[in-house]
């Protein structure tokens, strides 16, 4: 009686529709990709009837056959697996349309996207119905669309008359090309539906020049020379009294920074004592080279004087006598025959 009924149940079983209820089996097993083995089963059936070599492996709903005579209906559901879904940042127009999109899981499946009309996000291939992708999110519209970021360090430069050109390591991008000195915060110009450029700074530091001016100075009393030229302008510390200033030096350009290494100062330079005295009042160091130059004049004119004077004595009463002389032979001969 027991064989009987199992017959029947096997006979209504395989005329029952294929889509089965999960509550209407004995068992549900989820698929491993191993055979799915009943324990005292002679002999497995499809849903439809067919009688199977083996166990079955594949997702479905079969029937075991035991030794005992009965029918045990069971399932093997496909294996759930979680697959994530993003963006490709590096993806491109011109790439193919499955290559828009990455997924992550876990396990080693190989699987190609399809996007429904409706941006629905599915599997081309499920391995026979073995596996169920479960995708997250489950819609192209819910996909962060992560862009590609390029960065670049802060960076110093010394200007440059060429202007300094900063480089992306990406191809095919023009170059940024600043021209004076000051301080940037710039960024690359990118498709933005790819790229993001994080801002970054730039400084460009102004260029050191030596300079090496001509003596520069004036006499005591005179106007200062000019001390503007067509790149800079010179400027001393103040003060007329004769000695030296220093010179300090102020770019015209801020792309130039100039450095003073020779003649770093303005000289005034002194007259004679005559000239320093209608200039400006007697100051100690002026009477001081007048006294000296005195002291040292005097005496040779007082040499020189001396040997007139001697001269004179010596030569004057004769050399007078003789001149009274002439002068009178002449004036009666005049007289005389005139």
């Amino acid at each position: 009686m027991k064989r009987l009924l199992g017959v029947v149940l096997m006979l209504f079983i395989a005329c029952v529709p294929m889509n089965i209820h999960a509550k209407e089996v004995d068992l549900s097993f989820d698929y491993s990709g191993h055979k799915v083995e009943i324990e005292n089963a002679i002999k497995y059936y499809t849903i439809g009837g067919e009688l199977l070599d083996e166990a079955p492996i594949d997702c479905g709903t079969y029937i075991a056959w035991t030794s005992d005579e009965e029918a045990i209906l069971f399932e093997i559901n496909p294996k759930k697996v979680p697959v994530k879904v993003t963006y490709n940042k590096d993806w491109r127009e011109s790439d193919p349309e499955e290559e828009k999109y990455l997924c992550e899981y876990d396990g080693d499946y190989e699987f190609k996207l399809r996007i429904d009309t409706d941006g629905n996000i599915n599997s081309l291939d499920n391995y026979q119905g073995n596996y169920d992708f479960q995708f997250e999110p489950k819609n192209v519209k819910d996909v962060e669309v992560l862009k590609t970021k390029v960065t670049h360090p802060d960076v110093e430069y010394v200007y440059s008359e060429d202007g300094i050109k900063i480089y992306s390591d990406i191809n095919q991008v023009e170059p940024i090309l600043l021209k004076d000195v000051g301080e940037y915060t710039v960024a690359f110009d990118l498709d933005e539906r790819y790229y993001e450029s994080v801002p970054f700074k730039v400084t460009i530091l102004p260029k050191t020049i030596e300079l090496k001016p001509n003596k520069q100075f004036k006499y005591f009393g005179e106007q200062d020379p000019i001390f503007e030229y067509d790149d800079y302008i010179l400027t001393r510390e103040p003060g007329e009294d004769i000695g030296d200033y220093k010179l300090t030096v102020q770019s015209k350009s801020k792309n130039y920074k100039y450095e003073i290494v020779e003649n770093d100062v303005f000289s005034i330079l002194g007259r004679d004592a005559i000239d320093r005295s209608e200039t400006k009042g007697p100051s100690f160091k002026i009477d001081k080279e007048v006294e000296k130059t005195n002291h040292k004049e005097t005496p040779v004119l007082n040499k020189s004087q001396s040997k007139i004077t001697t001269g004179i004595q010596t030569k004057t009463f004769p050399y007078s006598i003789a001149l009274m002389f002439s002068l009178f032979v002449i004036f009666i001969f005049i007289f005389k025959f005139i």
